[in-house]
């Protein structure tokens, strides 16, 4: 489970208290510099255990982004392939994950636009998969998955993998700043815009489910009235 623990994903991606301490390393990940020096002498070798490390990290962002597990699957490769490619940029001061996530989130916007469209599918499609997302749904309501679908298919790419970087990933602004190459102004503008989304389409959910709830304590008490 991810560093934000059992509690609603709809919740987290509307609220404000992420403090983005960064997320969990997988146990027993090979360290940064480590992978930096092996990549030096070693790109292949290098190159193996960054997949074997990250790769169910990366995929998993990118599925809550792309919410297609053979399109999400097909970015990852590409990531990979362009992180070999890239691997004589990364110096020692370099962290490995942000790294990646950068690829990645370049990645998937540009395939994004080359499809010119989203292809979204049902949430639900991909619940209880071994690649699931880290991070669950405490609720589990297929209701609330579809309905972070639709806001997040709404919002501009870059506002989405922003908004996911920082509430699910754990990243901070500075760090988001610096996966997503922009200035921290921008990305604080980015989240807030996509926060906005989230919390008006909570209040369109409660709202919907208050008047539900008034039409069946209406109808019940009709229906008492003619017995």
């Amino acid at each position: 489970m991810s560093q934000v623990g059992a509690v609603s994903l709809f919740a987290t991606l509307r609220g404000d208290s992420r403090t983005g301490n960064g997320p969990l390393e997988a146990g027993g990940a090979p360290a940064d510099a480590q992978l930096i020096a092996l990549a030096r002498e070693a790109p292949a070798d290098a190159l193996e255990a960054i997949y074997t490390a990250h790769r169910g990290r990366i995929y998993s962002f990118l599925l809550r982004f792309l919410s297609d597990p053979e399109m999400a699957d097909d970015v990852t490769q590409e990531t990979f392939t362009k992180a070999y490619t890239a691997l004589p940029s990364l110096g020692s001061g370099h962290r490995v994950l942000p790294w990646l996530y950068r690829i990645a989130s370049n990645a998937a916007i540009d395939h994004v636009r080359r499809r010119k469209r989203f292809s979204w599918l049902r949430l639900g499609t991909i619940a209880n998969t071994p690649e699931e997302p880290h991070m669950r749904d405490d609720h589990g309501r297929v209701p609330e998955r579809e309905q972070i679908q639709t806001v997040l298919r709404g919002l501009p790419a870059e506002n989405a993998i922003a908004l996911l970087l920082h509430a699910v990933e754990g990243y901070s602004y500075n760090e988001i700043a610096e996966i997503q190459g922009c200035t921290m102004t921008a990305v604080r503008s980015r989240i807030a815009r996509a926060r906005s989304a989230f919390r008006e389409a909570y209040d369109r959910a409660e709202e919907t489910r208050a008047e539900e709830t008034r039409a069946e304590e209406t109808r019940a008490e009709e229906t008492r009235q003619t017995e």
